[in-house]
């Protein structure tokens, strides 16, 4: 997998506990003079007059120049503003029934995102500290059709609410192809702070596709999750992840034996796309360690490795972390012994 500028994250995080939001920040907005404000496009976008669109097309253009063509061009695909047809393939989209309806139960799930806000700020107000040299980026949220769940590009990051409004919500029932259930569950509004975290940290830092085999890409996954988790100081372990607590304790209690298992087939290094897919990617769970186990067990197991790293490698910074590119000397100099 190429991680490119522009990266689309479509809910990879597997059967969550639907539990409250991690780490509560409710003084955050008392003593944060840097707060992250989402800029809400569908409720302007949603809001626009049918008979006079052409003009309200001109005012998102001024208002999100940067989003506005992303938004046509590859989040709902309709095209760009050059095209002559484009402004009623805009005006269908938007009044379109399904879509419609789909806006007013995201003006319903989604009244107020102060919480999401909230732990945002945290999580950039310790990335602003941690890596001073980087820029944080305009968080906007939007519609997508059902389209994406986390968009990101180059400095804009992007929360498509329509996969966040609940894993039962009716929409997801008239969708074909159906959702898979171990993905339904982790669309719900308390997974966006993490999914937004760990798809900005992801993209921001290329993995190099000429080293990729499976060591690999769980050391750049699991990275991911590991800065992340200290970005936003967060201790629940089972919204973080989207594990039930059963899957997370398997993962604990068994991950010598998943990490023997990888070392004596010789997984390790093993480049085949498939194999590496079958660890890596979405699932209900890592089939080869146990159906008890997690989808992306051994992205769990990478920032395992990470996490001992770091610990035995106080120098290292976090920038210093996300720029190394030897995956093998991550591991050698972790001293990873679960």
């Amino acid at each position: 997998m190429v991680l490119q500028k522009f990266k689309l994250f479509t809910g990879f995080f597997i059967i969550p506990v639907l539990i409250g939001y991690s780490c509560s920040n409710h003084n955050l907005r008392k003593n944060n003079n840097n707060i992250i404000e989402i800029k809400r496009f569908e409720r302007d976008l949603f809001s626009a007059g049918l008979y006079h669109f052409k003009d309200s097309i001109v005012v998102l253009q001024a208002k999100y120049p940067r989003f506005f063509p992303l938004f046509t061009n590859r989040i709902i695909e309709i095209g760009d503003v050059s095209q002559p047809d484009f402004e009623e393939r805009l005006k269908d989209f938007v009044s379109d029934y399904t879509i419609y309806n789909v806006s007013k139960k995201v003006d319903e799930v989604f009244a107020n995102i102060d919480k999401i806000e909230d732990d945002l700020t945290l999580a950039f107000g310790n990335y602003k500290k941690l890596f001073p040299g980087n820029k944080i980026p305009e968080i906007i949220t939007c519609i997508s059709g059902f389209n994406q769940s986390i968009v990101v590009d180059d400095s804009l990051l992007v929360i498509c609410l329509d996969k966040y409004l609940g894993k039962d919500n009716e929409f997801y029932k008239m969708l074909y192809p159906p959702i898979p259930e171990y993905s339904k569950y982790t669309m719900h509004p308390a997974k966006i702070p993490s999914d937004a975290i760990i798809a900005f940290i992801t993209t921001e830092y290329q993995y190099d596709e000429t080293k990729d085999n499976l060591l690999s890409r769980m050391i750049f996954e699991g990275r991911a999750f590991y800065v992340a988790k200290r970005l936003m100081e967060t201790k629940n372990d089972t919204l973080f992840w989207g594990y039930t607590l059963k899957q997370l304790d398997f993962c604990k209690n068994n991950e010598k034996q998943m990490w023997t298992f990888l070392v004596e087939h010789k997984y390790l290094f093993n480049n085949d796309k498939l194999l590496i897919v079958k660890y890596i990617e979405q699932a209900p769970f890592t089939k080869e360690f146990s159906s008890e186990s997690p989808g992306r067990a051994a992205v769990w197991i990478g920032s395992q490795i990470v996490s001992s790293y770091m610990m035995n490698n106080k120098d290292v910074t976090l920038p210093q972390l996300m720029e190394e590119t030897d995956y093998l000397k991550i591991l050698n100099l972790s001293r990873y012994n679960p």
